[in-house]
Parts: structure tokens; sequence; C-alpha cells
């Protein structure tokens, strides 16, 4: 009996040390056990799918391999693209800031301008501009001079005629309509 007993430990020790070397073989990737190992165990009633799964799972795997390389790549393109979009955010910004400060600048620049505008039309005397529009229309032919009359108040244009050489206002009278030119001629008779 102790020789069977010695027998039966031989035997495992054997299968063992075999085990045991092929697993050494496998860490070291010098043999590849699992699908010879899956093959055996497909063999088992209830397990035969066992070795087709694996294999399954193989060929998924390398298009699972290159679908990850391939989504790491869109995710390094897409990180890209956003830090370009974040800088031309920032650069965005300040040309938005640099335009509300232009803005800014001009428009006290403007208000300035209507302060002196408003300041020296003020300071300007009315009959210093009826003396000006009446040189102007003295340095106009006769029909034109006779159109920018009428587009002056009457009250002024009547100043202007007033001021202008009396030949020439004659003349610029003659190109105005009759019933325009009348009423010119009376209101420069009352003054």
């Amino acid at each position: 009996m102790f020789r069977y007993i010695a027998g039966l430990l031989t035997a495992f020790l054997f299968i063992g040390s075999v085990c045991g070397f092929l697993y050494i073989l496998d860490q070291y990737n010098y043999v590849d056990l699992k699908p010879s190992v899956l093959f055996a165990l497909s063999t088992i009633p209830g397990w035969e799918e066992v070795y087709e799964c694996y294999e399954l799972g193989s060929e998924k795997r390398e298009l699972l391999i290159d679908q990850e390389q391939v989504l790491t790549a869109r995710e390094k393109e897409l990180e890209a693209r956003k830090q370009a979009l974040a800088e031309q955010e920032l650069a965005l910004q300040e040309q938005e800031y640099l335009l509300e400060r232009e803005r800014e600048r001009i428009l006290t620049e403007l208000a300035r301008l209507e302060r002196n505008q408003t300041q020296s039309a003020s300071t300007i005397n009315p009959t210093d501009k009826h003396a000006a529009a009446a040189r102007l229309l003295e340095s106009m032919n006769a029909i034109r001079a006779g159109e920018n009359l009428l587009t002056m108040p009457f009250d002024m244009g009547v100043s202007v005629l007033s001021l202008i050489e009396p030949r020439r206002a004659a003349k610029i009278l003659e190109s105005l309509p009759p019933e325009e030119s009348s009423r010119y001629l009376e209101a420069m008779t009352k003054k």
C-alpha cells in the first residue's frame, strides 16, 4: 500500500512540476497556456462556449485597442481645439476691451467737440452769421444764390439781402419765383 501511495505522490509531483514549468514559461511569455487550458475546459459538458468566448474576446480585444487609440487621439485633438478656442476667446475679450476703450475715447472726444461747438456757436454773433451768408451769396451766381436764399429762414434771408450790394441783391431776387421775390421786397422796404 505504501508503494501505491508513493506512486501516486510521484505522479502528482511529476504532474505538478510539469504544470509549474509550464506556468513559468507562461509568465515569461514563452508559451500561451490560456487557449490550451480553455480548450481543455470546453470539453467539459456545460462549458462548451468557454473557448469560443475567449477567441471572440481576443478578436474584439484588438478592435477595442484600436478604438481606444482612436478615441485617445480624438481626445487629444479635442483638447487642442479647446485650448485654441480658449486662446481665441481670450484674444476676443482683449479686442472687446480695446474696442470699448476706443469707443469711450471717441465718445469723450465727441462730447468735447460738441461742447466746443456749442461754445463757439454761442459766441458767434447773429450779425456775423448774416454777414458771412451775405458774402457767400455774393460770391455765387444769381440762380444758385436764389436757391440758397430760399433754404434760409425768411428773417435771416431778409437780413442777408439787406447786407448785399443792391445790384447783386436785385439779380438774386430776379432768379426767385415772383411770389417769393415780392415777399422779400416787401419785407426789405418795411425795414
